[in-house]
């Protein structure tokens, strides 16, 4: 079963990235900005399996296509895939952002149903993925494609709130955004669950997930 929407698609595929490596695309949820705030979830990078090499120079990954992949590498940084999964879904090791934003989520109030993402949009910020296990080394052709990406996403989807779930992403690429944003510690790692000044970036997300549902009227 299918949790996103291809609605936006015909302005998602004028963006060049997409162009060559369509798996990047971004998650729409099906019921984005149905009667609900719509939120755009912003993390790092997808990761392709240490053995792959294909990602490793950052000019001949930002040339190639996505032909150049194997079906397995195909199936590493298909954003929509990987999202379109029920509830409890994730259990690869790798998968564990899921599972917390996940359960965040569902804390913050959004409906469950059968797949709490389809409240949600969510893209990476960097659109070369990293090696598996590590995070990236962002170069500067890295940087400018991103920032160039997600303008172009946002323009596209038209959130209502940005949400940065990367710490790296939102020191680099947040500075050039084309509107607000707001951004917590990357679900994935220690600082998620540990406190600064009183509170968590799990608890921070979880509060303003649920006063943009709120502020919405939506119960």
């Amino acid at each position: 079963m299918k949790y996103h929407t291809e609605t936006y698609d015909n302005k998602l595929d004028t963006i060049s990235i997409y162009q060559r490596y369509p798996s990047l695309k971004p998650f729409v949820g099906t019921n984005y900005g149905l009667g609900t705030p719509k939120v755009l979830l912003i993390a790092e990078s997808h990761y392709l399996p240490r053995e792959s090499i294909v990602h490793g120079d950052a000019n001949t990954w930002y040339s190639g296509t996505e032909t150049n992949l194997s079906p397995k590498e195909q199936k590493w940084i298909c954003t929509r895939d990987i999202l379109d999964k029920p509830l409890g879904g994730w259990k690869e090791p790798g998968h564990a952002i899921y599972r917390h934003l996940e359960s965040a989520l569902l804390k913050a109030g959004l409906p469950a149903r059968d797949s709490v993402f389809r409240q949600v949009a969510f893209v990476n910020a960097f659109q070369r993925p990293a090696k598996q296990g590590a995070s990236i080394k962002i170069t500067k052709q890295d940087f400018d494609i991103a920032v160039a990406t997600i303008n172009e996403v946002i323009d596209a989807l038209q959130p209502d709130h940005v949400v940065f779930i990367s710490t790296k992403a939102r020191r680099s690429v947040g500075k050039r955004l084309s509107r607000d944003f707001v951004g917590v510690h990357h679900p994935a790692c220690p600082w998620w669950n540990r406190k600064q000044n009183g509170i968590s970036s799990k608890e921070r997300f979880i509060n303003l997930l649920s006063e943009y549902w709120k502020s919405a009227g939506v119960t």
